[in-house]
């Protein structure tokens, strides 16, 4: 019941029709309760139109025209990125960006500090050629490890 709730409000949360279609499907697929809601084969039989129930294709076109002709003024469609579902979808990207930063606010980011990248004493690079020429080296160890890279660059 609980899921159900959930899917409800992620189903407004979510503008687009595709996850909302993969939410619908995957949920009803799996929720006994929502299962249970559904409407049973003859029930749904019994709303659709059987070939006599339709009546005479002149009718038809009489009714079609009848309801045409009442339908004149159509209501216009507001412009879709003004909907309520892409505010609500915003509001959700919102949410999640500013929860993301929160939770990322204790996180240090590891400034370099010189002596952090200085290599051990025991290493020693004389001289680098790159290309003939000399070259700039770059050196880094991890730290609480015995492995030391070497990046060496031309001089610009």
């Amino acid at each position: 019941m609980a899921s159900c709730k959930v899917v409800n409000i992620l189903y407004r949360a979510l503008p687009l029709q595709p996850v909302r279609d993969l939410l619908i499907r995957t949920h009803m697929e799996k929720c006994e309760c929502c299962q249970a809601q559904l409407a049973s084969r003859r029930d749904a039989e019994a709303l659709l139109v059987k070939p006599g129930d339709a009546g005479a294709a002149e009718a038809l076109w009489e009714m079609i025209e009848r309801r045409a002709v009442q339908a004149v003024r159509v209501p216009e469609k507001k412009a879709a990125w003004l909907s309520w579902e892409w505010a609500a979808g915003a509001a959700a990207f919102l949410l999640v960006a500013a929860a993301s930063f929160w939770l990322l606010r204790g996180v240090e980011t590891g400034a370099v500090r010189a002596d952090l990248t200085r290599p051990p004493e025991r290493f020693e690079i004389d001289y680098i050629n790159v290309g003939g020429a000399p070259a700039q080296a770059f050196v880094y160890q991890p730290r609480g490890s015995e492995m030391v890279f070497v990046w060496a660059g031309k001089n610009l």
